[in-house]
């Protein structure tokens, strides 16, 4: 009995060594194996990794490339109405040099006229208008005032002149050395008071000459005139000689 036993026993122990051997190989090959699979898988992930990063990429410089598309036909409209703008500023700056061209000798003319209005007109202010045309005839010549500023000022004393006709006006000026009071009634009636209410007369436009008065109402007028242009009484109608040279 002892035997059978002990023969069973080594028969059990012999079989457990080759069955753990066994196991032994399988765990070796299992682990090989799954050392492999993770290699495997490692290369798998890297490679996996590349692709996404080369798809990441990929999508990037598409982005890019659709932006780049979208600036360069941005620009190019840009461009475009850059060229169409230069062209019109070109056109733009001969339209202003044939305008100065023909606008210089326009205001030569227009300030020949004014000169020769003050010539022929009634003279009440020489000095000061004709001070004023030859500042305007300055202008012309100087560089540093440009065209359309040479034009303002021309047109300015245009205005001054025209206004002339629309005003009455009292100020002191000389005839032959001696000092008057003037009285101006817009740009066709000029009389003159002496300043010790002496003498008074007017300006004949017919003969161009300075004209005495010596009628008494005439003179009153002359006096109520110079008072109402002195804003020192209230306007009232007047009683003068005007174009003619028999006094009222």
């Amino acid at each position: 009995m002892n035997k059978l036993f002990k023969t069973i026993f080594i028969s059990l122990f012999l079989t457990s060594s080759l069955f753990s051997n066994e196991i032994d190989k399988s765990l070796d090959v299992i682990e090989n194996t799954n050392t492999k699979l993770k290699t495997y898988q490692n290369k798998i992930d890297n490679v996996e990794y590349q692709r996404e990063e080369l798809l990441s990429k990929y999508k990037y410089t598409n982005a890019e490339l659709k932006s780049t598309k979208i600036y360069n036909e941005q620009l190019r409209k840009i461009l475009q109405s850059q060229q169409e703008e230069l062209k019109n500023m070109n056109q733009q700056i001969i339209d202003i040099e044939n305008t100065q061209k023909n606008i210089f000798p326009l205001m030569i003319s227009m300030v020949e006229s004014l000169k020769k209005l003050v010539e022929m007109d009634t003279p009440f202010l020489i000095e000061e208008r004709t001070t004023r045309i030859k500042q305007l005839e300055s202008n012309l010549d100087k560089a540093d005032i440009k065209t359309a500023e040479k034009y303002r000022i021309i047109l300015e004393a245009f205005k001054i002149e025209y206004d002339y006709a629309n005003s009455i006006e009292t100020y002191q000026d000389k005839i032959d050395g001696k000092t008057y009071d003037f009285l101006r009634l817009g740009r066709t009636a000029l009389y003159y008071q002496s300043l010790d209410f002496k003498n008074y007369g007017y300006w004949n436009n017919k003969t161009k000459t300075w004209e005495k008065i010596d009628s008494s109402n005439a003179k009153s007028n002359i006096r109520r005139g110079i008072k109402i242009a002195q804003k020192h009484q209230n306007v009232d109608f007047l009683n003068l000689p005007f174009l003619t040279s028999k006094d009222n």
